[in-house]
């Protein structure tokens, strides 16, 4: 069965191409968004199995977006996908248990973390 899938990333056509790649590998996206607000809407109402979000957005984060999903569902599976490298950021992620893809992102990469 395929798994459930939001993409949450400020910049528009990265989304779209996410979106495309993964329905190409069979992969189910049930929503999209572009800010840390509206992820949080989403995986309330869709309850997907993973969730994809981008680090560095406005009108809420991803590290404020991670913190509220984890909230609702501390068991949530969710997949941070940044250009961020330093190590700042890979130690708070780190911590939140919340594995990473860097961009520019391998789509094989991204495909095998949503199935693991």
């Amino acid at each position: 069965m395929s798994k459930s899938v939001i993409i949450i990333d400020d910049d528009e056509d990265t989304v779209r191409l996410f979106s495309e790649f993964l329905e190409e590998k069979g992969i189910n996206v049930v929503g999209n968004g572009f800010d840390g607000v509206t992820v949080v809407k989403l995986y309330k109402k869709l309850k997907p199995d993973v969730t994809l979000i981008d680090l560095n957005m406005p009108n809420g984060s991803g590290f404020y977006a991670i913190k509220k999903i984890h909230e609702i569902q501390p068991k949530a599976r969710i997949i941070a996908v940044t250009a961020d490298t330093s190590t700042e950021t890979e130690e708070k992620l780190q911590k939140l248990n919340v594995p990473v893809v860097q961009k520019p992102f391998n789509i094989e990469h991204v495909v095998s973390s949503i199935n693991d």
